[in-house]
């Protein structure tokens, strides 16, 4: 199964490599470009260079990663309920990213989806993908059975499994902003989880991730420093939802909080600097999320990529000692 993984990553890689360019030069011929996202206002940092950069690349490695996946299981009579949790995940909340980058790419509305009908639709993501548990069975291989004991159990989980898809979804989003950074973060993130799924015998998984991996390779051809498009938040909520449905798949949705200790960082700091600044109106970190103090130390972007790209590899190789089987 594993070279049927590298067979699933070589053609993701292909897809996205011969799709990226035309999708960016759709956008730049309609005039459908992004504003930066991390821009000057938000952060301290003059990123006005980056203005006029298409978004919405993350169509590319989404709709890849499916594609190549698919094909392989197809043929190899592999497909199960375990593919379609992954792709409902990836696919519902990347929907909704993909709106959001549409009003705010093609529509001009700076701020996208408004507060609530973005949560409200999150919300909605995260239950197809919690019912697609349930209703599989899928949910009596994972954790918490030492709960079972507890009246409405099931409710907690379901629950539980909810606030997990949006909570890792808002978390990737956080992440990105900076050139290279969520995309180079999730090729190692994904590796390991791709290691501990072959290692469980749980092969769909593993394919998939590898799938993913050639697709973010392809896509960081072209989102490198200096980026020929972003993957707006298309790319980076749907790469948070398949990080939160494999936690759950591999039956340990904690190490997710390892594996993904990036985001998860980056969220505590965003949820501190907000609650802080608004009862007591002074900032804690300079800017959040973390990443964007480096950037605002006129680090180059390179260099921040490079430091958190070998700290998730130190973290993604320590992760996969503790939770091999």
């Amino acid at each position: 199964m594993i070279f049927l993984g590298l067979a699933a990553l070589i053609l993701a890689f292909v897809l996205a490599f011969l799709s990226l360019p035309i999708l960016i030069n759709y956008l730049r011929t309609r005039g459908e470009v992004g504003v930066e996202r991390s821009g000057k206002h938000g952060f301290g940092v003059d990123t006005s260079f980056k203005n006029g950069t298409p978004s919405m690349g993350g169509i590319s490695f989404v709709i890849s990663s499916a594609i190549s996946s698919f094909l392989v299981l197809l043929f190899t009579n592999n497909l199960n309920l375990t593919f379609l949790l992954i792709i409902a995940a990836l696919f519902s909340f990347g929907l909704i990213g993909l709106i959001d980058d549409i009003l705010k790419v093609i529509y001009h509305r700076d701020d996208g989806f408004r507060f609530i009908p973005k949560l409200i639709a999150q919300i909605i993501a995260g239950l197809v993908s919690t019912v697609i548990f349930f209703s599989s069975g899928l949910n009596d291989q994972l954790t918490f059975s030492f709960l079972k004991v507890i009246p409405g159990f099931l409710i907690i989980q379901f629950i539980f499994y909810l606030i997990w898809f949006v909570g890792w979804s808002n978390a990737a989003n956080f992440v990105d902003g900076i050139d290279g950074l969520l995309a180079g973060i999730s090729v190692i993130m994904f590796a390991g989880f791709a290691y501990l799924a072959f290692s469980y015998h749980k092969n769909i998984i593993g394919l998939f991730d590898l799938a993913l991996i050639g697709s973010l390779f392809a896509y960081l051809f072209f989102n490198k420093p200096k980026a020929s498009v972003f993957m707006g938040d298309c790319g980076s909520m749907a790469l948070g939802a398949a990080m939160a449905a494999n936690s759950l798949l591999l039956g340990n949705p904690w190490s997710l909080v390892w594996f993904g200790l990036i985001p998860f960082l980056d969220t505590i700091s965003v949820m501190i600097q907000v609650t802080v600044y608004h009862f007591f109106h002074f900032r804690v970190f300079p800017v959040a999320p973390l990443q964007h103090i480096f950037q605002k130390k006129n680090w180059h972007e390179w260099n921040i990529d490079i430091l958190f790209w070998l700290i998730q590899l130190i973290i993604t190789v320590i992760g996969v000692f503790i939770w091999m089987k």
